[in-house]
């Protein structure tokens, strides 16, 4: 079944379900919904400019139930494309926003009768992952899990940031014609992550060259000493408006004592600044190197829609470490099970001439590793090791002889993947 816009199912003698065309009115009643059911003002000009204005709004799909009698709009989802690189490997995803039911028509399973056709979409149009930034547990239902971090916070006294006077570092707002330059920052910068946003030029426009920011889109300035462009960094909000987000690249110390002047200098009313960022990244360390405290902060909720397919996808990766390890040239099947099906990575002179996969639970001593069900989407991201999954998760396994391969194909690496949403 091809899902188009414009399609629709009835659910039952009440309620639709549609797919939305490019009616212009539509978009006028998602504003409305979200607004009530997120009660957050600046929702208007974000759905707005997401319905309107977005790169990739053709390939957006905003999947809706309404009353039959009434076209009262009751719940809705979208399912938004992105793309992560993934060690030089781009990943076809999804982000799933906007989600939400009017309360009185909660618990009554619309978001999973919407996500049924949400995952269709998803397989039809060839994306391996969703992603989400929702609200806690609720959609563990539907196979999602925490995994990558999301949101991060470091604190920090006004006071500790450095009163040093640098004269000759400077800004100036970000123009088209500073992309290549900004490219050419933010592709060196990824190369330290295995995970991250793939530059796309259009979108950043979007998200990130803004005349102001909010706790949706960003400012980004060109650092520059003297009369030469030295750096960019990007400035906008927490989802909450609690902090500030900021986008650093690797910089100097005077360049980021600059950038906290400068934002130290937005809010004179309070003695602490609240960080929005990364603490894998440079500028999150220089902040704790200082004294900034680190706040734990939220996760990416992740589905891995087909295992298989996801690791048939990041082949390239796997082989390239088989490589560059003591392990050149092997020859021997992996098998990584999640207690419902066992995959084979069969490996012949360091490449993986196939994957296989079977369904069912794995006897003792047929698998390299088990960890269950949807954490191991945190192995396969390598967002934590299997020591740090099993001080957790008792019934994962893993075969002793098989602890040095495994860390060579799924290291724990840093990450930094974002949205351009």
């Amino acid at each position: 079944m091809k899902i188009l816009n414009g399609y629709s199912k009835v659910i039952n003698d009440s309620m639709i379900l549609r797919v939305a065309n490019d009616e212009i009115g539509n978009f006028q009643r998602f504003i409305s919904f979200n607004l009530v059911i997120h009660q957050v003002e600046s929702l208007r000009r974000y759905v707005n400019r997401l319905y309107m204005e977005h790169p990739r709004k053709s390939k957006i799909y905003w999947i809706y139930i309404e009353k039959i009698d009434t076209n009262e709009l009751v719940s809705m989802i979208t399912l938004m494309p992105l793309e992560w690189n993934f060690n030089g490997v781009n990943i076809p995803l999804c982000e799933m926003g906007l989600v939400g039911t009017l309360p009185e028509y909660r618990h009554r399973g619309l978001i999973g009768i919407m996500n049924e056709i949400y995952e269709i979409l998803m397989r039809q149009e060839g994306y391996l992952l969703s992603v989400i930034r929702g609200i806690p547990y609720y959609y563990r239902k539907f196979g999602y899990e925490f995994a990558l971090n999301l949101d991060e916070h470091i604190i920090l006294n006004k006071d500790l940031i450095p009163s040093k006077e640098i004269n000759n570092i400077y800004f100036q707002k970000a123009t088209k014609q500073d992309l290549s330059f900004i490219k050419s920052i933010y592709n060196k910068e990824q190369e330290n992550f295995y995970i991250s946003n793939g530059f796309n030029p259009d979108c950043f426009i979007y998200k990130c060259m803004n005349d102001d920011f909010d706790n949706n889109f960003l400012n980004t300035f060109i650092l520059k000493r003297n009369k030469e462009s030295i750096s960019y960094f990007s400035l906008g909000m927490s989802f909450d408006y609690a902090a500030y987000s900021l986008i650093v690249p690797e910089l100097d110390d005077d360049y980021i004592i600059k950038i906290l002047q400068f934002v130290r200098d937005l809010d004179k009313d309070k003695d602490q600044i609240v960080f929005n960022v990364n603490s894998e990244t440079q500028f999150g360390q220089f902040l704790s190197s200082i004294g900034g405290e680190k706040d734990l902060g939220y996760g990416w909720q992740i589905k891995i829609l087909d295992l298989k397919e996801f690791l048939l996808a990041i082949k390239p990766i796997l082989e390239q470490r088989i490589e560059s390890s003591s392990f050149k040239g092997l020859s021997q099947d992996f098998v990584i099970s999640d207690y419902r099906y066992s995959y084979f990575l069969r490996f012949k002179s360091g490449k993986i001439e196939g994957i296989e996969s079977k369904q069912g639970y794995p006897l003792p001593e047929s698998c390299d590793v088990k960890i269950p069900s949807s954490n191991l989407i945190k192995l396969l991201l390598s967002d934590k090791t299997f020591n740090e999954i099993k001080h957790i998760v008792k019934d994962s396994m893993l075969k002793p002889m098989s602890e040095e391969l495994l860390e060579i194909l799924f290291p724990k690496k840093p990450s930094i993947p974002d949205t351009y949403y």
